[in-house]
């Protein structure tokens, strides 16, 4: 069983903003998958060995409250040679729009997505 969703908002001022972009500021890809990582490993209580397939579908720009949904992952995303060790779960994750600074973004716009590995002692199944 997957937990719930996580709420995430964006602070509207900090210091990573200025300089990315200037004059269009938004949040580093860096920053949202840290924040994809925390968010993880306290989710599920392991550590997060690797994030792969991760995609930026659209900017997310200071100010903006966003859900982090858990997912099964899809096999068929995985390009070859990507797969997780037996002794790693996979779990799919998708960051959504719940409103933005200004209500520019559509509740529910899919903003990035991808996947975190986590580690298991004994490579059981998280879903499946």
């Amino acid at each position: 069983m997957l937990p719930p969703p996580v709420e995430l908002r964006v602070p509207d001022a900090a210091f990573l903003h200025e300089e990315h972009f200037p004059g269009a500021p938004c949040v580093p890809g860096s920053c949202l998958l840290e924040a994809v990582r925390r968010a993880a490993r306290q989710a599920f209580g392991r550590p997060v060995t690797c994030m792969a397939q991760a995609r930026f579908r659209h900017f997310v720009p200071p100010g903006s409250f966003c859900r982090l949904l858990w997912k099964p992952p899809s096999p068929a995303a995985h390009a070859p040679g990507t797969e997780a060790p037996s002794s790693c779960w996979r779990v799919g994750w998708q960051l959504v729009a719940v409103c933005g600074p200004s209500d520019g973004d559509a509740p529910g716009r899919r903003l990035a997505e991808g996947e975190v590995w986590l580690a298991s002692g004994s490579g059981e199944a998280l879903c499946g």
